[in-house]
């Protein structure tokens, strides 16, 4: 019973979170035709569109989180895509219980990579942080697909 609670509480404040950032965060309907063309083999499952303003001199960089429920055994990729029209190069992190799963951005090497795969092993909410590299303004998309 407490299993079922836990979940019902997880899923609202994922249905309550993202309803916030949709509404802050809207890029062009033309940018998600751009992703489901990267997806290849895997399946979609969600979008998250993210558009943020360049960073102020002496402000935190500007960040964009969402919550995801992943199910164990499962492999994940994370895509990001980003619009031609904005400077900023889109950036995802993902993390469960604030330990970093995965990034697709080395800041070491300044390298970008077109997604995270991400395999499964502990059902829960994971958190996805979407930001622009250097703090750039930026418009992306973010979308989760599922391999199997």
């Amino acid at each position: 019973m407490k299993k079922y609670f836990l979940i019902s509480i997880l899923l609202s404040l994922f249905a309550f979170g993202a309803g916030i950032n949709q509404a802050q965060a809207q890029c062009g309907d033309g940018l998600i035709d751009v992703c489901h063309g990267k997806l290849g083999e895997s399946k979609f499952l969600k979008s998250f569109p993210v558009q943020l303003a360049k960073q102020k001199k002496g402000d935190p960089l500007p960040v964009v989180k969402y919550t995801f429920v992943f199910n164990s055994g499962m492999t994940y990729r994370i895509y990001v895509c980003n619009a031609q029209e904005k400077p900023g190069k889109g950036i995802i992190s993902l993390y469960h219980q604030d330990n970093m799963i995965g990034t697709t951005y080395m800041v070491d090497s300044k390298k970008h990579f077109p997604f995270i795969q991400f395999e499964c092993k502990m059902s829960g909410a994971y958190s996805l942080s979407f930001y622009f590299e250097d703090g750039e303004e930026g418009c992306a998309m973010g979308v989760v697909s599922s391999l199997n």
